[in-house]
């Protein structure tokens, strides 16, 4: 389950909102670095309190608190498939939380909590209390259907807008995406602070990736199921044929058709299809569907040879 957030900021599972930011404020102020002189003693603090941000940052948002409730931090952080349209929590920015928690307390005094060796970050806290709201980047994340299939691992190089001073450059940073099998179009993964700057006074905002699965050459995805368009001719789909379709893990699934093969005639071959994100090991079905190839001339022989064989099989005698 990893850390028990719960735990972390004292509080019970069915704390209110209310109880969080009170549980929150009182151990921030704790143990917040700048109060903690002593280099060891420093070192702890900046763990606690990064701990402490985390917690209240998963617990006070219903939607990260509801993912955490039910599968832990792992989960949350992307270690266990919990649905398509979930993302991949990466974190919070402890000091940008705590002046965003304490700088919308009109009543809170930042000099009387920390005394005159702290006031650089008095006058930094109170600073970043009136920054800009930081914005959201979304980018396309392409992928093939057979990274969804296996899922992969993607590291991406990503370019952001920062600030040095008033004066703006770009910085490149890697972010690294454990893609999951199974995810879909629509599935976001969002890491926190990583997105651009929009100002001096503005903290980073957040990127997030949302996937869009590449044109494949072979299938079409339909929610877990797999699309193959198959195209025969006329005398075979009459009389039956057999055919391998290379599966997305570059396997043979051979496909034997004894049937008549009718214009909306379809073949499932089931458990061939994309695995479910919350249960890899469930899949759905690879279905088959004909593209009837029919000749684009006969000769007077043929014509005449096919109405014979053909009216053999549709006279129907009738008697009196």
């Amino acid at each position: 389950m990893g850390k028990d957030y719960y735990s972390i900021l004292g509080v019970s599972k069915d704390c209110t909102t209310n109880d969080l930011k009170k549980a929150y404020r009182k151990l921030a102020m704790m143990w917040h670095p700048d109060k903690h002189k002593d280099v060891k003693s420093k070192k702890e603090a900046e763990e606690k309190f990064k701990n402490i941000a985390e917690a209240y940052d998963v617990l006070s948002d219903e939607e990260k608190r509801k993912i955490y409730d039910t599968y832990g931090e792992e989960g949350l952080k992307g270690g266990v498939p919990t649905g398509a349209n979930t993302y991949v929590y990466s974190g919070v920015d402890p000091s940008e939380l705590f002046s965003r928690i304490f700088g919308s307390d009109s009543h809170f005094s930042f000099t009387s909590t920390f005394d005159d060796d702290f006031s650089p970050f008095s006058t930094f806290v109170n600073m970043t209390s009136r920054k800009a709201r930081p914005t959201t980047n979304t980018m396309p994340l392409a992928l093939t259907l057979e990274e969804l299939y296996s899922g992969c691992k993607k590291k991406l190089k990503i370019t952001r807008k920062r600030f040095m001073g008033t004066k703006n450059y770009e910085d490149d940073n890697f972010v690294t995406i454990d893609v999951k099998a199974g995810w879909k179009d629509g599935t976001k993964i969002t890491f926190y602070g990583e997105g651009d700057q929009t100002s001096p006074m503005a903290q980073p905002g957040d990127l997030v990736f949302k996937v869009k699965t590449k044109a494949h050459d072979r299938f079409v995805r339909d929610a877990n199921h797999l699309i193959y368009k198959c195209p025969v001719p006329l005398d075979k789909a009459l009389t039956g044929f057999q055919f391998i379709v290379k599966s997305l893990d570059n396997r043979d699934i051979t496909v034997r058709v004894d049937d008549i093969v009718s214009p909306k005639f379809r073949k499932i071959i089931v458990n061939e299809g994309m695995p479910s994100s919350k249960h890899p090991n469930v899949k759905g079905d690879l279905i088959i569907e004909f593209d009837i190839i029919f000749p684009k001339n006969l000769t007077s022989e043929k014509k005449r040879i096919l109405r014979e064989t053909l009216c053999a099989y549709t006279y129907v005698p009738m008697y009196v």
